[in-house]
Formats: structure tokens, sequence, C-alpha cells
């Protein structure tokens, strides 16, 4: 979705920005799609200048006069193509008068390594953190606000070191499943002969929503969210769950119908049901459609969200 004309303060010209709800930890958001993502150059907010503030030696001073470190937006490097600088942060005033979405915000300018060639890379994580956020972008050129929707990231992946059979997947997931059937999988596959149960499918079909299929499968590549987590909080076996609309062309539309909206916020609470209990089963950890883990607490709540 995009709305018109933004205007971002002076110190952004010329830059795509990333807009987040104030105080978003965007170390981890950076994370989830660069590995080496760290700060080049930590921020420093008014609060930490201020408490570093330190009283101006000498006699004339008298002890009165402190000398003061200003506020500094930080360097976060994502990989060699590009860097983010930032936040420069907006009170919900001032972000509303702005043209953004209206709540305090921190704005993320991405930089790239070189001027002539566009980060890419860089660009597609900003549209996911936006989605993953309920935040927005800003392009270079401040002609719109871009607010990717947040709801369009239906389909979760479980990873997990404990691989399921058929038969033991089937009664776990069929209560949020209307209807589930077992079928093969299509997903290619690195798994060699004894190496676990054979690859399968279940899907559930629902009268007017689709169908929801879960895909299991063994990989020798995770995303690149679970390399900064403990080898034990996941495993090679994915639990691929995916919402399959009555129209699939909509999930690719800027603008879905009102019957594709309606449809799919009555089946995600099934979809994050079904890797739930799958998680309470086999352990491991949760990621969504965009590449960003998935805590408990989140599952939880979208597991029950329009009961």
């Amino acid at each position: 979705m995009s709305q018109s004309q933004v205007d971002l303060p002076g110190d952004l010209d010329g830059r795509h920005v990333l807009v987040v709800p104030r105080g978003t930890d965007v170390v981890a958001l950076a994370a989830a799609w660069f590995p080496d993502a760290a700060w080049e150059r930590p921020p420093v907010s008014r609060a930490e200048a201020a408490a570093t503030a330190r009283p101006m030696t000498g006699a004339r001073f008298r002890g009165i006069v402190t000398e003061e470190v200003a506020p500094a937006p930080g360097s976060l490097r994502l990989d060699a193509s590009a860097s983010l600088e930032g936040p420069t942060t907006l009170a919900r005033p001032e972000a509303q008068a702005a043209g953004l979405i209206p709540q305090d915000v921190d704005l993320y300018a991405v930089v790239p390594s070189d001027e002539d060639d566009a980060p890419d890379l860089a660009h597609g994580w900003m549209s996911a953190a936006a989605r993953r956020t309920a935040g927005a972008i800003v392009p270079a050129d401040r002609a719109r606000l871009v607010v990717p929707d947040p709801g369009s990231a239906v389909d979760l992946t479980l990873w997990s070191p404990v691989p399921l059979s058929a038969q033991d997947a089937l009664p776990l997931v069929r209560p949020a499943m209307t209807g589930a059937r077992v079928g093969p999988t299509d997903v290619p596959q690195s798994q060699q002969p004894g190496d676990g149960p054979a690859p399968f499918s279940v899907t559930g079909t629902f009268e007017y929503d689709g169908s929801i299929t879960v895909r299991t499968g063994r990989s020798r590549e995770v995303p690149v969210a679970l390399s900064r987590l403990d080898w034990r909080e996941y495993g090679p076996w994915s639990y691929h769950v995916s919402w399959h609309p009555p129209d699939p062309e909509e999930l690719r539309s800027e603008h879905p119908s009102q019957l594709h909206l309606i449809a799919r916020s009555r089946v995600q609470p099934s979809v994050a049901r079904v890797a739930a209990a799958l998680w309470r089963a086999v352990g491991g950890t949760v990621v969504d459609g965009g590449g960003f883990v998935v805590p408990a607490d989140e599952l939880r709540d979208r597991s029950t969200a329009g009961r």
C-alpha cells in the first residue's frame, strides 16, 4: 500500500528510509538476513548523551558547567554492499506532520557502499522488516509512503531437530485443519536413505477459505535468522505450514479483494495453531515468511487471534 508525499529531516535526503515503531530492535531484524550485521558505530541517544555529561575542569568553571556528548545516529553494517544509519527519532506529532504512520518512530537510512550500485538485498530486507514491524518505507524521491501489509506474511516454518512420521503428525495438526489428508511432498530433498521418516505433506481444506498444507523435509541449509541461535534450538527438519487461498493470484496483489482479506483473517490463526502444535511436539524454532524468528509468545497470540 502507498500514500502521498512525505517530508523527512534534511539529513536523510537522497536515501531510502525504513520507518519502524520507536524502540524496535533493528539489529535483530538485520541479523535475520545478514549474518554479520553489527554496529560499526553505535548510536548515542539523547538520554545516553545526558548521562555522559561531565563537569568541566578548571577553577574558572567552578564545577557548574558540563560538557555534553551530542546525540548521534549510529552506523549498522548489513553486508559489504550497504549499511544502515540511524535512528533519527520522531515523536508522534512530528511523524504525523511528516506524513508517516501516526506514532513515535525511528528512521533508518540505507547507505550503499557504492553510490552507483543499488543494494538489492538491502532493499528487499527493508520491505520485509517494514512488514514484520507494521512499519513503512520512504523511497529516496519522497514521492510516497510505502506501507507493506503486515497481515500478508501468513506462512510459518518450524525448524526442529526431531523428525515426525506422517502417522505421528496427522493427529497433531488435524484439529486445526479441516478434513486433513496425507499426501506426497513435491519439495526437493537432500535426504539420504536411513536419515529418518520419508517426507510427506498434509492438506486441510476450508469451504470458503482455500486450504492449508504442511510439507516436511530435511535440508542442509537453514534460514539466516537461526545462525545466531544455539544449535539445540533448531534442526534440519522443516515443517512448512502454508496457506493456499481460493485465488492464488491475490497473494501477489498490492490491493487484494475484501473476500481474500476475510479468508486470510480466518485462516491465519489456524496456520499458527498448526505450527504451535508441531512445536510443542518436537521443539525447535518457528520462522515466518519474511525470514524472522517468531517467539513462542507471538505464536500463542497468533493462534488465539479472533477467538
